[in-house]
């Protein structure tokens, strides 16, 4: 699988997804192609991505379940397309917060559940890896440049490959947008 790549500074989620966009898949001048394949992503961080069929309360979950294997993101398959990229992108933000420096010998798992609480925004960790996934997937440097250029909530939703809604969740956590 060659050298592992681990993400060293974690001072803040956007700076860890930044190191780990320049560290994977940015090209030699830094810059990154839109939509951000979180496929390769993971794939150059040493995890493997899959579905399978989980509880509707269930959006994924991050697994290793064999000493020696990696770790594998997995999402619900019954889950729309932008919701397994956020999933995938949030499974890689919870391994390098906390797994990546985990010994290859031990196994361990976490789910991630759909419920009140963490939609609430209370699990530190929760949102230590949602604000990860979002900066990873919907850089800020790259928004607040295309709402600089006036391009619409749908042009950037197609651009970025993500939903309306997470364009303007992003744009407002940006302060760029009032909801």
């Amino acid at each position: 699988m060659g050298k592992k790549i681990r993400v060293k500074n974690l001072y803040t989620p956007a700076v860890a997804a930044t190191e780990t966009l320049l560290t994977t898949i940015a090209d030699v001048n830094g810059c990154v192609s839109l939509p951000i394949h979180v496929g390769q992503v993971l794939s150059r961080m040493g995890l493997k991505a899959g579905t399978m069929y989980l509880d509707s309360n269930i959006s994924g979950l991050l697994v290793k379940d064999k000493p020696g294997e990696p770790f594998k993101a997995v999402s619900n398959v019954m889950s729309y397309q932008y919701q397994k990229r956020f999933t995938y992108a949030h499974e890689l933000g919870h391994y390098v917060h906390t797994y990546q420096d985990l010994p290859d010998d031990r196994i361990v798992g976490r789910t991630e559940k759909n419920t009140e609480l963490s939609s609430l925004g209370s699990n530190p960790e929760e949102i230590w890896a949602n604000k990860y996934a979002e900066a990873l997937l919907m850089p800020a440097s790259i928004v607040r440049d295309y709402w600089a250029q006036g391009l619409s909530l749908l042009a950037m939703s197609s651009l970025f490959d993500e939903s309306y809604a997470a364009i303007s969740n992003r744009l407002a956590s940006l302060h760029l947008y009032m909801r």
